[in-house]
């Protein structure tokens, strides 16, 4: 025993099977609070989404006199169980405690914001009345939730739990979001007056037209916009916030022998003067007529008027007012009301590029400084107009260079998808003296999934085939596809059209509309570091 002994202590081999040993418990501690630790960072980060959910949600609702409780509703799309929330609930994440708060934050202090005027409502806690601040009311929303997670190596350590917090703050919604100046091109070919949408969910009438159909989406647009600031009684002489234009194609004629006309369109010289940003009622009947008369289409190489009505707010005379149906603007999207409402003259294919060359150039015009530009697209064609409907020789504005794809200074023929997207990618693509550029929605409302003329190279886009209308429609539209494309079937004669791939996933048009009009106008998350004295809401 006492030689066995002395081998083992004089013996060096195994060294290692101690020091291991030793140092095992150590390594699995570690491993274990290392576990733990990111357990408890996924348990912020979801936290941290269910605080900006709620927080968005909250200033949605801020003011809204529907909303009986601005608390409810952070409740509902907190996550917490213990809220008996509606929305967000991870099974993973006990939620503990949700805070609410409100406070009136300077519009001067925090220009940069876009702040809406602070106001008071039933539903949420009036804010103090100070100098700045003379009628009270608040503006903007602070949410905390805090959860406590369980640890699962940590008990031996003696830490049962862990405690995280989030906290997020987000402004009212409201006229004080930032202004907009925003340019409707819609599509007026004759497919867009042939047959009735039953799909079109919009009053109880199934007899609308799909051009009928989309003016009914641009009423719930105008609808949400905010053609002034909130609280102001009368939009009158007070500054716009959200400015709204008009284009169709086909174009109608910009010149003419002998005033207005409805018959064919003259053959202009290509040293004519470009018009196709102002609007001129000389050559013309105005689409915005009431009853509406289809005016004379121009071919798209012969200086088309694509310009209905240019900018303006009184589409709404108040912020919280119905439709105003004196306003040109309404009057020219009024389908369904007192035979307004743009017609469909057809005569022409549809081509797409022209009109956002023209829509382009006319945001460009009349650009405000800190004024976002916003181009709307809605069209069913495939871009294949055909060679006389591309006639004329009136040289177009923006050059070859600019827009890949054109033949010289005239749109072509062939390729006409092609030139659609490069004509988007030239607009958005603009940048403004304020550092802004153009952002495109597109709308493709039944749309072919096959067909463009011959020499296409549009790319596969958002799964689409290539050369297709879906992803030309998805290759106008700003990126990413999931917030700025969208498709809708066109139910016609009993047959329901393909929906595009990548698109958002709404399938009615009105829908499409009114989720534009809230990425527009809805409530927005805003930087932690703002100074202001929070109320907190208790129920």
């Amino acid at each position: 025993m006492k030689s066995l002994l002395g081998r083992l202590y004089r013996e060096q081999n195994g060294q290692a099977l101690y020091l291991v040993a030793a140092s095992l418990v150590a390594i699995l501690g570690m491993a274990a609070l290392s576990i733990d630790i990111g357990f408890a960072l996924h348990a912020q980060r979801e936290l941290q989404a269910n605080t900006d959910a709620a927080a968005s949600a909250g200033g949605a609702a801020m003011p809204n006199p529907a909303t009986t409780s601005v608390y409810g509703v952070v409740t509902e799309y907190s996550g917490s169980k213990a809220y008996s929330a509606l929305y967000n609930v991870h099974p993973d994440l006990n939620i503990t405690n949700v805070s609410v708060s409100f406070t009136c934050l300077s519009t001067t202090t925090y220009p940069g914001y876009s702040l809406p005027p602070c106001a008071a409502a039933a539903s949420y806690p009036s804010c103090g009345v100070t100098a700045s601040n003379p009628a009270g009311g608040c503006n903007a929303i602070k949410v905390v939730e805090t959860a406590t997670e369980p640890t699962f190596f940590g008990k031996i350590l003696g830490f049962k739990s862990l405690t995280v917090t989030a906290t997020s703050v987000a402004s009212a919604s409201g006229g004080g979001a930032i202004p907009y100046h925003i340019m409707l091109v819609l599509d007026t070919t004759n497919s867009m007056g042939s047959g009735t949408d039953t799909g079109c969910v919009t009053g109880s009438s199934s007899s609308y037209t799909p051009e009928q159909c989309a003016q009914f989406g641009v009423q719930t647009l105008l609808s949400e916009l905010a053609p002034c600031a909130v609280g102001v009684s009368s939009c009158g002489s007070s500054a716009a916030v959200d400015e709204v234009g008009v284009m169709s194609f086909p174009g109608i004629c910009s010149d003419s022998n002998s005033g207005v006309t409805t018959a064919n369109c003259p053959t202009l010289s290509s040293a004519a003067p470009l018009t196709n940003t102002t609007a001129n009622p000389t050559y013309a009947p105005n689409d915005y007529a009431c009853p509406a008369v289809a005016p004379p289409i121009a071919q798209y190489n012969n200086d088309p008027e694509y310009l209905v009505v240019g900018f303006g707010n009184d589409y709404r005379l108040s912020d919280n007012s119905a439709l105003n149906w004196s306003s040109d603007v309404v009057k020219t999207d009024g389908a369904g009301t007192n035979n307004c409402g743009m017609p469909t003259p057809g005569g022409e294919g549809t081509f797409y590029a022209g009109a956002i060359v023209a829509a382009q150039t006319y945001l460009t015009n009349n650009h405000a400084s800190h004024v976002q530009d916003i181009m709307i697209l809605l069209s069913d064609g495939n871009a294949s107009a055909s060679t006389t409907q591309m006639g004329g020789n009136v040289k177009q504005a923006v050059t070859g260079s600019q827009i890949a794809g054109m033949n010289g200074n005239l749109f072509s023929a062939t390729a006409e998808c092609t030139q659609a997207v490069n004509a988007a990618a030239w607009a958005r693509g603009v940048k403004q003296s304020d550092g802004t550029s153009t952002q495109i929605y597109s709308i493709s409302y039944g749309s072919e999934t096959s067909g463009c003329t011959s020499g296409e190279s549009v790319p596969s886009i958002g799964g689409n085939p290539a050369n297709t209308p879906c992803s030309t429609m998805a290759g106008i539209s700003s990126t990413p596809l999931s917030q700025y494309f969208f498709s809708v079937p066109q139910t016609v004669n009993g047959n329901t059209s393909t929906v595009c791939k990548g698109a958002v996933p709404i399938t009615q048009l009105s829908q499409v509309f009114t989720t534009i009009g809230s990425m527009l106008e809805t409530a927005r998350l805003i930087p932690l570091n703002v100074a202001g004295t929070w109320v907190v809401a208790t129920s």
